[in-house]
């Protein structure tokens, strides 16, 4: 079996909802991700987010579509946590 090793970058960035008055315990933020090493790759998406006021506990969706370039032709994918 083979294995990519690497790094990545990630940048998160604050965006505002789309109902402005909606529960302070919300929040969104775009996804910027770039992979360096035997994968080269670019993410862009967005994570949507759920606090409570139990201390460590929230909830969080992300999707992130992109390309990777892994010695072969460029491939797309999509991610999902």
């Amino acid at each position: 079996m083979s294995r990519a090793t690497g790094t990545f970058e990630v940048k998160l960035d604050p965006q505002a909802l789309a109902d402005r008055s909606a529960n302070a315990m919300l929040g969104r933020l775009s996804i910027n991700k770039q992979f360096h090493g035997d994968l080269e790759a670019v993410s862009k998406g967005e994570m949507l987010s759920a606090g409570t006021g139990v201390k460590g506990s929230a909830g969080y969706v992300a999707i992130e579509p992109g390309g990777w370039n892994l010695a072969r032709p460029q491939r797309q994918f999509c991610a999902a946590a």
